[in-house]
């Protein structure tokens, strides 16, 4: 892991988000960059949060926050902060980082 990122990125998970990682009875999840092509342009997409554990680990940065393992796609920029919630209800509920802001 680099220090430096340790240092300068923060990875806050709300109440709800939490409440559904121990729902599921997950102690950890992942952030990985989404790429959606359609035709032959890229189309810029949030990151995608996902429970368990990544197929690639070596692929991502480790952190732990409030006893949870998060593991963060090197491929991603690194922010000063990240917010991940939980949204939807039922089966269609699922995490999301709430605070990522693409600009064109």
């Amino acid at each position: 892991m680099d220090l430096n990122l340790k240092t300068v990125m923060k990875i806050n998970i709300t109440q709800q988000a939490m409440k559904f990682l121990q729902k599921a009875n997950k102690q950890e999840f992942y952030i990985e960059r989404l790429v959606v092509t359609q035709c032959c342009i890229p189309i810029a997409t949030p990151p995608t949060v996902r429970k368990g554990s990544p197929r690639k680990p070596e692929n991502f940065y480790v952190f732990e926050v409030d006893g949870i393992t998060v593991y963060y796609d090197r491929n991603l920029i690194c922010k000063a902060e990240i917010t991940v919630d939980a949204q939807g209800s039922g089966f269609s509920k699922g995490l999301l980082v709430t605070d990522w802001v693409i600009k064109y």
